[in-house]
Order: C-alpha cells, then structure tokens, then sequence
C-alpha cells in the first residue's frame, strides 16, 4: 500500500514538473512574441518618423526660401516658419499632452494585451 502512495507521488511529482516546465517554455515564447511586435512598432515609427522628417524638413525649407523671396529677404521667411513652428509647439504642447498619453496607452496594450 505505501509502495502504490509512494509511486502516486512520484507520478504526482513527475507531472508538475512536466507542467511547470511546459508552463515556462510558453512564457518564454509568449515574452518572445510580445517583444518581437514592439521592435517591429518601434522600427516602424522610427523608419516612418525618419523619413517624415526628411520630408518636413525639405517642404520647410522650399517654402521659407518662397516666402524669403516674396518679402524680398531670404532671412525672413526662415524667421517666419520659425515663429510659425514656435506657435505650433506651444499649442500642440499644451493641448495634445493628454491625447498623446492616450493614444501610447491604446497602441502599448493592443500589442501586449490582444494576441
């Protein structure tokens, strides 16, 4: 009788080791998978954001150097677009704090949390 506990035991132990290591395989890959999707979204946004702000510079650019040339003085449509990027970041900096912070929390959880 304590020989068939003693191997029900043994089984028993046998089983939850089995379990626990199944268990910790699937956590590695599921770790795996949620951090392969941010690399992606953070490559993404980065590559995206990069080429964006190629764009913005050069359309920046062309239309200071147009707006320079209309006033007769290159050096005034570059303080134009200045005071005009200043005026924009003080607006977005006081109205989109929020918003911003919202739609991070939105795309972080979509990643980590949906499958």
């Amino acid at each position: 009788m304590f020989e068939k506990i003693t191997n029900n035991i043994d089984a028993l132990q046998e089983a939850f080791q089995s379990y626990l290591k199944s268990n910790l395989e699937y956590y590695k890959l599921d770790i795996f998978k949620r951090l392969t999707k941010s690399t992606i979204s953070i490559s993404r946004v980065l590559i995206l954001g990069a080429i964006a702000f190629l764009i913005f510079t050069f359309m920046s650019f062309g239309l200071a150097f147009l707006i320079g040339e209309a006033l007769g003085n290159n050096s005034y449509g570059f303080f134009i677009m200045g005071g005009f990027y200043i005026i924009v970041f003080i607006i977005t900096a006081i109205i989109s704090r929020k918003k911003l912070e919202k739609v991070i929390l939105k795309s972080a959880s979509r990643i980590f949390f949906d499958d």
